[in-house]
């Protein structure tokens, strides 16, 4: 079920890019449309805290940990990943690319997860370095690279945007892991994406402020509700990944996220191709890739009798 779930929430991403991609075409801000998905999915998730009383416990017992030393300060502040993750996007892409950022992105997360789950942050506990998780990583990246192999013609590799793109993996990667330790207090995912996404929306408030006065600018907002899905899920996605990484650990999470990934971007450029878009064999075979590794991680934990 927790591969599922990791695979789901990955084509979910996919979804969520391509919502919050077209807002910030749209209005010619990327850190401007991020705010605008966090508002929103801050609105969804106050209204399920007035609604459900076992959220709201769940909202006052992280608090309560926090005040009692349970939970560190720095525990909370995993939409400070998600702050970082979008300045170093709309900064980096203009540089180098959606091919480089996604790959340097891809292998700040591989590569980070496995030093998380050697040290033991997430709730899943300790797990060590190996030859078979290494591979397993290294599969992973390769496959990001071969699907998006096509649009390296138009990038431009720059040291410090790739160095930039791959911290921010690193850090989404640590986000992850403390939202998770969140979870594992509050009990509730929902109430644990509600602090992600106010302190999300505080930092990127401050960073469109930074945006702005450096000469950055936001257009007119679109009328169709549509355009505002892109909060909607990254709910679903903080929510599913905080819940769902207490059983498998961070680099499965990974491997299996962004397979659905994969097979996300694949199912919406064959249903519903964005301009200039299309199915190319290159990502066909960056997914196969990536279910390849789904699959070995699978039969590694079985034959580890590691059960999820």
């Amino acid at each position: 079920m927790y591969i599922f779930l990791a695979v789901l929430v990955g084509s979910l991403t996919a979804a969520q890019s391509r919502f919050n991609g077209e807002l910030s075409f749209q209005i010619h801000n990327g850190i401007g449309a991020g705010l605008i998905s966090n508002t929103v999915g801050c609105i969804i998730l106050i209204a399920i805290a007035l609604i459900f009383k076992r959220e709201r416990e769940g909202i006052f017992k992280t608090i309560a940990a926090v005040k009692s030393g349970q939970l560190a300060w720095w525990e909370m502040l995993g939409g400070l990943g998600g702050t970082i993750f979008l300045s170093a996007q709309g900064v980096t892409v203009p540089e180098i690319g959606v091919a480089f950022f996604t790959i340097a992105l891809v292998g700040g997360q591989t590569a980070s997860s496995l030093l998380v789950d050697k040290i033991g942050l997430t709730p899943s506990g300790k797990k060590p370095i190996t030859i078979a998780r290494i591979s397993i990583a290294t599969v992973t990246l390769i496959s990001v690279t071969v699907a998006v192999y096509p649009e390296l013609v138009n990038s431009t590799f720059r040291i410090l945007p790739v160095f930039f793109a791959v911290v921010a993996g690193v850090v989404v990667a640590f986000q992850q892991a403390v939202n998770a330790r969140v979870n594992a207090i509050s009990e509730r995912p929902l109430a644990t994406t509600f602090f992600n996404f106010t302190i999300g929306a505080f930092f990127l408030l401050i960073a469109l402020g930074i945006n702005l006065s450096r000469g950055g600018s936001i257009g007119r907002l679109p009328t169709s509700p549509w355009s505002y899905l892109g909060g909607l899920f990254g709910i679903t996605f903080i929510a599913v990944s905080a819940y769902t990484l207490k059983h498998i650990g961070l680099l499965n999470f990974i491997t299996f996220s962004v397979s659905g990934q994969l097979i996300g971007a694949l199912l919406f450029d064959w249903l519903a191709p964005a301009a200039h878009t299309s199915v190319s064999g290159y990502l066909l075979t960056g997914t196969a890739m990536t279910m390849c590794a789904v699959v070995a991680s699978r039969f590694i934990n079985v034959r580890n009798k590691v059960r999820y």
